[in-house]
């Protein structure tokens, strides 16, 4: 059952990370905040929120997520995702750090990624259960040409801004495995007013794939977001995002399904600009 629980957590930091560039070496710096919660069964059990900076020549964004309700008493969870980078000279974005922190029952795990200038991992820093160790010499057959998920993302939005649809397939390194985080547009939704969205409206919708690449065991294919994506699969239902551009021009991610053996677990924005919040459950 943790497995499952932290499964899901894992598969909602993919939507939150999904905010999005207007254009990746933005005329006008950006600034936004933006504040998502996670129901199961009706239930909210999850609350995350994500700051994103940019400029012409530079980006941050940070994601912090927790376990929230009788979820977080049981399996008390928090996640924190940061990258700072450049925007190269094509209008790029390119990692300098990555840094993700998990905490499980008070345990600390930490993992740092140190990037050149043309975004080559230099440096892999990881400290759990209070050893720290450092590598400097990843197989380039796992981190070559490879970025971190919230790089990847940023990328994922660029496009989706430039063509209208979310297909599109990037090379992910998380430190110790390499796979491709894979888009298919999905077409147009209407989203409808609920209790538990502040947004309705249009929306793209695309589902997300995770096809494995290297450095995977095989315990690894039954946990995490494959697991996760197995479950979906089962039942002809692909992890699904829906897409829209916020008033400012941006886009961002306003909602998240996962169906899953234990129930589907819908995700949505709680702060689009201009409506208010809606009342925790």
């Amino acid at each position: 059952m943790k497995k499952t629980i932290i499964s899901f957590l894992g598969a909602f930091s993919l939507l939150i990370c999904t905010l999005a560039f207007q254009a990746t070496a933005a005329e006008v710096p950006v600034s936004e905040s933006l504040k998502y919660d996670v129901y199961a069964g009706g239930f909210r059990v999850m609350q995350t929120k994500m700051d994103l900076s940019l400029d012409r020549t530079s980006y941050d964004i940070s994601l912090s997520t927790r376990t929230q309700s009788f979820i977080g008493k049981l399996f008390p969870w928090s996640g924190s995702y940061s990258t700072i980078g450049h925007i190269d000279a094509k209008g790029n974005p390119v990692p300098t750090i990555h840094k993700s922190e998990s905490i499980w029952r008070g345990t600390k795990s930490l993992k740092t990624m140190q990037y050149g200038p043309k975004g080559n991992l230099l440096k892999l820093t990881s400290t759990s259960g209070g050893k720290t160790t450092e590598k400097t010499d990843t197989p380039g057959f796992l981190s070559d040409n490879a970025v971190d998920l919230l790089t990847a993302l940023a990328m994922v939005m660029k496009n989706t801004e430039k063509t209208g649809k979310c297909q599109a397939s990037y090379p992910i390194f998380d430190g110790k495995r390499r796979f491709d985080l894979t888009f298919t547009d999905a077409g147009n939704d209407t989203l409808k007013k609920t209790e538990y969205s502040a947004f309705s409206g249009e929306a793209l919708r695309c589902t997300i794939k995770v096809v494995p690449v290297r450095g995977f065991r095989k315990k690894d294919l039954n946990r995490g977001w494959l697991a996760v994506q197995n479950h979906t699969e089962e039942r002809k239902k692909p992890p699904t995002l829906w897409l829209t551009k916020l008033p400012n021009g941006h886009v961002a991610a306003v909602r998240m399904e996962i169906a899953s053996t234990y129930g589907t677990v819908v995700a949505h924005m709680m702060n689009y600009p201009g409506k208010a919040e809606k009342p925790k459950k």
